[in-house]
């Protein structure tokens, strides 16, 4: 959480500080500089943030940065099957997350004249890392120890994308994220801040 509040802030300052910058380099309405905000509802629940340039009004470059809710773990056969009654150590249920941090090219689309409703097709590279619980037995009790661990992974992420005016929108679409292990399929749905469209 505190990660994703500073590449939020971030987010905004970066915004903030090119304005005046910006606003001369969109002369031709171009190019344009964002950031975004999504919820995720999918089998965990994710928050994402992200900084996105669009370049030429056709390809994109998208950083960002999501994470999952700290959802309780499943406890594994050997104790839910156990012959006797097993009783836990730890005084708090285990739980299971991760966090990924991703970069994405992508292509827009235009779905109007006006180009002011586009569809973005993206994807990229990017590490997750997951927190789950690794279990033991001992006598007629059972604990657990948390083992964090960092893989690659693909992030597919298609959108569309309605600025409502030239600084903020709203946008809508699946995000996939796929390593060799796991696969997280969610859809979002997003608030967008910066320079996004037309005057």
């Amino acid at each position: 959480m505190k990660t994703l509040l500073i590449i939020a802030l971030f987010s905004l300052l970066t915004i903030s500080s090119s304005a005046q910058w910006s606003y001369r380099f969109l002369s031709q309405e171009k190019h344009f500089l964002y950031s975004s905000g999504d919820f995720i509802a999918g089998s965990q629940n994710s928050g994402k943030v992200s900084l996105n340039y669009v370049y030429n009004n056709k390809y994109t470059v998208n950083v960002g940065f999501s994470a999952t809710s700290k959802n309780e773990a499943q406890l594994p056969n050997e104790i839910l099957k156990s012959a006797t009654e097993l009783i836990p150590a730890n005084p708090a249920a285990a739980f299971t997350n991760s966090e990924n941090i991703h970069i994405m090219l992508g292509r827009v689309f235009n779905l109007n004249k006006d180009k002011t409703f586009r569809f973005i097709l993206q994807g990229g590279p990017g590490v997750i890392t997951s927190r789950d619980p690794v279990y033991s037995v001992k006598s007629n009790t059972y604990e657990y120890d948390m083992e964090t661990s960092k893989k690659m992974c693909m992030v597919i992420n298609p959108k569309i994308e309605v600025p409502v005016c030239c600084a903020i929108g709203v946008s809508c679409g699946p995000m996939v994220v796929l390593n060799k292990d796991t696969r997280y399929i969610g859809a979002g749905i997003g608030i967008m801040y910066g320079i996004i469209g037309k005057e």
